[in-house]
C-alpha cells in the first residue's frame, strides 16, 4: 500500500465524509482479460488504464505492481461493474496484508477466536515520520 501523502488525504477524506468509496480494491489485472477476449479495448498511459466497452460504462483503473495488479475505488466496483460480472472481479482480488483472526472477529463478533496466549505488547517505533 502507499504510504505517501496522497494515500493518507484519501483515507483521511474517507474518514471525515463517513464514505468509503473512493477507497482503493486491488484485483489481479488478468480479471481485465475477460473483455478484451471479448473485444473491448484497453488503453494506458505509465499508471492509469481504461476498459472501453461498446455500450457499457467506461472504467478506470490504477496500474501497479509492475503491471500485475490493477485497482478501481470500491464504490465503482458497486456502480460500474454489472451484477452478473462481480464474482469474476473477486476471483481476481488481492488481499491486502491484514490479521485473518482479526478480521474473522469482525464478521463473527463475540464468537470465541483462540489465536495464541494473551500477553503485553510494545509495538515497533514507526519509520513514518509525517
Amino acid at each position: 500500500m502507499p504510504s505517501d501523502a496522497v494515500w493518507k488525504r484519501t483515507i483521511a477524506r474517507a474518514v471525515v465524509s463517513g464514505d468509503a468509496s473512493a477507497l482503493p480494491i486491488h484485483f489481479h489485472a488478468a480479471v481485465l482479460s475477460r473483455y478484451t477476449d471479448a473485444g473491448a479495448r484497453i488503453l494506458r498511459t505509465n499508471t492509469v488504464g481504461r476498459l472501453l466497452q461498446p455500450g457499457k460504462a467506461v472504467i478506470d483503473f490504477g496500474i501497479v505492481e509492475d503491471d500485475t495488479v490493477i485497482h478501481l475505488r470500491f464504490g465503482d466496483l458497486g456502480s460500474l461493474i454489472p451484477e452478473a460480472e462481480r464474482d469474476h472481479w473477486l476471483d481476481h482480488l488481492v488481499a491486502p496484508s491484514a490479521s485473518r483472526p482479526y478480521l474473522q472477529m469482525t464478521l463473527q463478533p463475540g464468537a470465541c477466536h483462540d489465536d495464541g496466549e494473551l500477553r503485553d505488547w510494545t509495538p515497533p517505533e514507526s519509520a513514518a515520520t509525517e
